[in-house]
C-alpha cells in the first residue's frame, strides 16, 4: 500500500489537513496510508535545542517514515513544510542505519525558497522581536477578521471551529520563528545547487498570495526537470477552502502514482 507523507507550513498543525481526514474517513475503501509527523515545536510540542537547527525537524521524519520504509512512498509537503522536504532531499534522504530510501513523488505546494530575495516579509522578518510581535498579532482573537481577509479567499467556506484553531496553532507553535533563520537566501542556494536536476513537483494556486504564482518562473528557471501545476481559483490554503477540490487532486497525484 502506498504511504503518503504530508506537512503543514509555519505556524501550522494537524488543523490544516482535518477536512482532508474526514474526507478520507467518508470513502470506503482508500489504497493509501496518511502519516502526519508530530514535528517538534508544533502543536504546542516543545522545541529541543540543537546546534543543527534542521535535525530535530529531519529525526521526526526519520522516525514516521522508517518502520515502513521498505514501502512506497509519496511525500507531500505545503510552505515550510515543502522546505523542509528540500532539506531532507539535500541531505540524500538519509534514514537511520543508512537505510536506502528515496520517495516515489515530491509534491512541493507554494513552498518557500526562491522568492526569498524578492519578497518583502521575509526581510521584515529578519529581527527576533518582530516575528514574535507577528506569530502574537496572528494568534490574537480580536485580530482574526483582519487576518481571515488576508490568508483566505473564503473565510466562511471554512468550518469556524476550525479558523478557530487555525489561529490558536499560531499561539502553540514553538518553532515559529526559527524557520526564518534556517530558510534563508543562502540555505536556498545551497540546496538547489544540490538538487537542481530533480523531477520534482510543484503545486501552485493561480491565486495564491502567501507565494505568489508570479514567483514561479524563479523556480522553473531553478529546476528545469521538474513539473508545474498552477491550479486555477487556489490560494495559499486550499485543504481549507476548498477541502473537495484538494482532496481530489491529491488522490490524482497519489493514485497516477500507483498506476
Amino acid at each position: 500500500m502506498m504511504n503518503v507523507l504530508m506537512l503543514h507550513g509555519n505556524g501550522g498543525g494537524r488543523t490544516r489537513f482535518l477536512p482532508f481526514l474526514e474526507a478520507l474517513q467518508d470513502k470506503q475503501a482508500v489504497p493509501f496510508r496518511v502519516h502526519l509527523p508530530e514535528l517538534p515545536g508544533f502543536d504546542g510540542r516543545t522545541l529541543p535545542e540543537s546546534a543543527d537547527g534542521w535535525v530535530p525537524f529531519i529525526d521526526a521524519l526519520q522516525r514516521t517514515v522508517a518502520p515502513l520504509w521498505k514501502e512506497p512512498w509519496i511525500v507531500y509537503g505545503h510552505g515550510i513544510g515543502g522546505s523542509l522536504l528540500l532539506e531532507w532531499a539535500a541531505r540524500g534522504w538519509v534514514l537511520p542505519d543508512s537505510a536506502d530510501w528515496q520517495p516515489q513523488k515530491v509534491l512541493l505546494h507554494g513552498i518557500i525558497g526562491a522568492s526569498l530575495e524578492h519578497r518583502f516579509f521575509p526581510k521584515l522578518m529578519k529581527p527576533l522581536l518582530i516575528r514574535k510581535t507577528m506569530q502574537a498579532l496572528i494568534a490574537w482573537p480580536p485580530m482574526r477578521p483582519v487576518w481571515e481577509k488576508r490568508l483566505f479567499l473564503q473565510p466562511e467556506s471554512i468550518p469556524e471551529t476550525v479558523r478557530k484553531q487555525f489561529f490558536k496553532d499560531y499561539a502553540l507553535c514553538a518553532a515559529f520563528p526559527v524557520f526564518f533563520d534556517l530558510i534563508t537566501p543562502a540555505w536556498y542556494r545551497e540546496v538547489q545547487q544540490k538538487l537542481q536536476y530533480e523531477a520534482f513537483n510543484f503545486i501552485w494556486g493561480s491565486r495564491e498570495r502567501v507565494v505568489a504564482s508570479k514567483y514561479l518562473s524563479l523556480w522553473k528557471n531553478d529546476f528545469p526537470n521538474a513539473t508545474f501545476d498552477v491550479i486555477e481559483d487556489w490560494d495559499h490554503f486550499p485543504m481549507l477552502e476548498d477541502p473537495g477540490g484538494f482532496y481530489e487532486k491529491l488522490t490524482a497525484y497519489i493514485l497516477h502514482e500507483q498506476a
